[in-house]
């Protein structure tokens, strides 16, 4: 039933019952080659769908909807539809082909429609269709910090912070969500009268003894992506926009405004300014990544919170994966032969 309702998200089928009964699918070899053929299942995008929605918070796609006026063409060209859909099959092609989880930070590829590769200036993509589209080297794309989903899930519709996106990165990549705010600390913002920009006002934020530790981890990681705006689309600087009617069609004009300081020194020393060295110092921590990757799949598959009990089993989880090339697939293998899987 746990295997089936992890990777399913519906009963068993006839062939698991029967070795169920049999007593057989606790035998290695069996119990791989069921993962092998459940995984296979068209049945297993339901598990790729809601892992997403666990894991990634593709569920808040949309709940804070951009202004309609502003980024018309979000609504236009179907953008939240096609976002959503990238990230999906992307993490489906990693899961199938069973490709490195790096590939989640980092990659030289995605999928794209039409309207989505408009959207991010990638030109020869043509049809409705999603296909697999080889990126430049060292580009603006690639890995899920490129996703447009993701980058808008991280916004409030109308500007972004490198707060949420920071927190998302802690939470969902290096699994170490920042401690909530302390009961004492005020719920509104201190005086940020006098700054300009989103970097000049969480410098004030700062001046705030309360709040100086924990920003200190978390806005590091958020300012190398406030080179995307509110929907993903990647700005060279600040703008805004100015909507107007014209010729009885919608249009706008985007007005330059401040450049975009994206420089930040990582709790762990590096130094980024730009989105792809965000990637390439996140890959530098790969382990981390997989032992908080390997956390949420064990608390996604068995429906609790991973306890104390539990971290010799996802040590050995990590260490296992790493011997196998931190394969995604593998993983999932890892996952369900576990001890907690099987029997906590």
């Amino acid at each position: 039933n746990r295997l089936s309702y992890f990777l399913w998200s519906s009963m068993p089928d006839d062939q698991l019952f029967a070795l169920a009964d049999s007593g057989r699918l606790l035998n290695p070899v069996v119990l791989s080659r069921q993962v092998d053929r459940m995984i296979d299942d068209e049945k297993s995008e339901a598990f790729i769908n809601g892992f997403c929605n666990s894991w990634l918070r593709l569920d808040k796609l949309g709940s804070m909807p951009p202004d309609e006026h502003k980024f018309f063409e979000f609504y236009r060209d179907d953008l939240e539809t096609a976002m959503r859909q990238e990230t999906i099959q992307f993490v489906s092609h990693i899961l199938r082909e069973n490709l490195s989880i790096s590939d989640f930070l980092a990659s030289q590829y995605t999928f794209l429609n039409e309207s989505l590769a408009k959207h991010y200036g990638i030109e020869g993509v043509v049809g409705n269709h999603f296909r697999k589209v080889t990126l430049p080297l060292n580009g603006q794309r690639g890995g899920l910090l490129g996703h447009a989903s993701i980058l808008t899930l991280t916004a409030n519709g109308v500007d972004t912070t490198p707060v949420v996106r920071g927190v998302w990165i802690l939470e969902s990549i290096l699994g170490t969500p920042p401690s909530s705010p302390p009961p004492d600390v005020e719920p509104l913002d201190p005086d940020v009268r006098g700054t300009t920009t989103i970097r000049e006002r969480l410098a004030k934020h700062r001046e705030v003894e309360t709040c100086r530790s924990c920003h200190a981890k978390i806005d590091p990681f958020g300012f190398p992506l406030e080179f995307y705006d509110p929907i993903g689309g990647f700005r060279p600087q600040y703008y805004r926009k100015v909507v107007m009617w014209k010729d009885d069609k919608l249009s706008s004009q985007k007005i330059l405004t401040a450049g975009i300081d994206g420089s930040a020194t990582l709790p762990s020393g590096e130094q980024v300014s730009v989105p792809f060295e965000l990637k390439r110092a996140l890959l530098d921590h790969k382990e981390q990544f997989s032992r908080s990757l390997a956390e949420k799949l064990l608390t996604y598959a068995c429906g609790r919170e991973m306890t104390l009990s539990d971290n010799a089993e996802i040590d050995r989880i990590s260490s296992d994966i790493a011997a196998r090339g931190y394969r995604f697939r593998d993983l999932i293998h890892s996952i369900l032969a576990s001890d907690t899987f099987q029997r906590r």
